[in-house]
This record gives C-alpha cells, structure tokens and sequence, in this order.
C-alpha cells in the first residue's frame, strides 16, 4: 500500500517551525559574531569566508588515518525584521587519505552537485573544505527588501548522522538548496543544530553569524 508522503513532509515543516520558536533573541545573540564577504546579485546571494578553525588539532590528526571525515555545512539567511531564518542551504564534504597514492580525496556536495577533487597535502585539503568562495547560498527572487545576516554552523565529523543523511538526499533533489521549497521545509535543520543537544559533541563545532547587510527590492 502506498504512502502519500506529502502530508507528512508538511506537518513535519511546520514541527521545525514550531521548534524555532522555542529559540530565544537571547540564544542566538550569544553567537559568535564574524564579518564575513557579501556579493549580491541580480539573482542570488553570494559569500565568501573561511571556516578552518572547525579543523582542530584532533580533526587534523585524523586526516591521515585513511578513514573517511565528514563535514557538515550549515547556512541560513535570517530576516531583522522576522527575526527568523528564510533560506536554508548545506553542504557536505568527505575527506579521505588514500594511503596508497598518499593524497587525499575530497568529495563535496551541495545545490551544484557532487565534485570530486584530489590533493596532495592536509594545508591543501583544508583549503578545500574550508572556505566558501563567492558561494551562491540564496536566491534573491521572494526575498523582502530589508536587512539580513547569515547564520552558520559547520560541524567536522557529525554526531547527528541522520540529519547529515536526510541532508543528503535533499540535495539529491533538483530543487535542492534554493526555491521555496527549501525556505518553507528545510530551513528547520539549521535551526534545529541550535537547539539540538548534541550540539557541540562533534569532533568540532564552528557556529557564528555575520553582520547585517542590505537586500533592495527587485
């Protein structure tokens, strides 16, 4: 017997809704602030910096062990005047040291699809897992004019791995990581890594938000 999903991807919605409210002005204004690079066009949001504090010394010393590490990147986009996230887009990385070729193989996926790349030292590798450049990570078509600020959370080798899967297979999806469907049922995941009590048993954390800046009408 088959299941119309659709019901329940919706009740689900509005659970992760719901589940921001219970975040507090007060939680969140105890972030970690960061100014990070603004580049907004005709059809999207881009941003640029870097997040390499999230490969700690632990981190780094597993980076050549051969088993794979796992990165998970978290970006929203949250209205001042809503006092909430609008926009949800992630990223997933994998880091894996071949120990035969002795270079690693990085597997990175998000809303452009999967990429592979291959290099040849742990500076390299985090050069390549963690930065965004130029990173398309909204649209700016429904947006309201008015002022914005990213909110971020990247996690190295993640407790919540269900999350990390469902993620996933969203991003599988064409509309993954833009439109409205990832403002109206996915943006809860990001919100939930503030509220989620495993928070911070990853191998490493980094979470902050950037400054404020402004989004005119279109």
């Amino acid at each position: 017997m088959s299941v119309n999903r659709r019901p329940l991807l919706r009740a689900f919605a509005l659970v992760l809704a719901a589940a921001f409210a219970l975040v507090s002005v007060a939680t969140l204004a105890k972030t970690r602030k960061r100014k990070v690079g603004v580049h907004i066009t005709k059809s999207d949001i881009r941003t640029t910096f870097s997040y390499k504090d999230v490969f700690s010394k632990k981190v780094r010393e597993k980076l050549t062990s051969g088993l794979p590490t796992r990165m998970l990147v978290q970006v929203a986009l949250q209205s001042k005047k809503k006092k909430k996230p609008v926009t949800y887009w992630a990223r997933t990385i994998e880091l894996v040291y071949d120990l035969w070729e002795e270079d690693f193989v990085i597997t990175v996926e998000d809303n452009r699809g999967r990429r592979r790349t291959r290099v040849k030292t742990t500076d390299e590798a985090i050069n390549v897992a963690g930065l965004l450049w130029r990173t398309p990570i909204a649209g700016v078509k429904g947006l309201e004019p008015g002022l914005y600020r990213i909110q971020f959370v990247a996690e190295a080798n993640p407790v919540s791995k269900e999350m990390v899967e469902n993620i996933r297979r969203w991003l599988s999806r064409p509309s993954g990581g833009h439109g409205s469907e990832a403002r109206s049922n996915f943006f809860g995941s990001f919100v939930g890594s503030f509220v989620d009590r495993n928070i911070g048993k990853a191998d490493k954390t980094v979470s902050f938000v950037s400054q404020w800046f402004e989004v005119k009408g279109r």
